[in-house]
């Protein structure tokens, strides 16, 4: 993929990319929560490739082949791995999947996810540059869609994953950015994480950020 030029147009995300944050936190203890067998890659609003690649055939040699599933959404699966591409949804929802033509694939659209596009970082990993969500955003996505979890369990694994991330953002001496990401919040996902540090009785978080 990243020979295909298709990691620069696309952010790693969910569980997956904390482990990467363990690079961008080489100062502090960070020890990344368990990664899902699903793989996340999110394209912007408009997405563009640089030419179109046919990311089925690339990825075959791995055993990985495309299922549709939902209202046509469609992954790419393997025995050991589910990879899929998100989108942001903004408006009225159609539960239509976004096409991709450039990677003959398409998009599930998905609330909530243009925060994590506010101000990624990129990472490099065995001379491979991958693109993240800013931990910041990270963590207050997480904390924003928590409520939304329709599995206890899933919300709850959200929730320290998110309040880790958070953690090592402050010991990386990162609380403006911290501050920041929280002003330029709507009002409603603002009073959303609110709520999520006052259920975790983070009283450091409420009063270093003045709420």
């Amino acid at each position: 993929m990243y020979r295909a030029g298709i990691l620069d147009h696309v952010l790693l995300i969910g569980s997956w990319c904390t482990s990467f944050y363990k690079q961008y936190f080489s100062k502090v203890e960070f020890n990344p929560t368990i990664r899902t067998r699903d793989i996340g890659f999110l394209v912007n609003a408009r997405p563009k490739f640089k030419g179109n690649v046919d990311l089925e055939e690339i990825l075959r040699p791995l055993g990985f082949e495309v299922e549709f599933f939902g209202k046509g959404y469609m992954k790419l699966e393997s025995e050991e791995l589910s990879i899929e591409f998100l989108a942001p949804e903004f408006g009225r929802s159609h539960e239509k999947p976004l096409p991709l033509p450039a990677l003959k694939l398409n998009a599930q659209p998905l609330r909530h996810l243009d925060l994590l596009w506010r101000n990624p970082i990129t990472v490099k990993t065995a001379n491979i540059s991958l693109k993240l969500p800013h931990p910041v955003d990270y963590a207050l996505q997480k904390l924003v869609i928590v409520g939304k979890r329709k599995k206890a369990e899933k919300a709850e694994k959200d929730r320290q994953s998110a309040f880790a991330v958070l953690d090592a953002v402050i010991e990386n001496d990162e609380l403006a950015e911290l501050k920041r990401a929280i002003k330029n919040l709507s009002k409603k996902d603002m009073k959303t994480v609110v709520t999520e540090f006052k259920r975790a009785g983070r009283k450091d978080l409420l009063s270093v950020l003045q709420l």
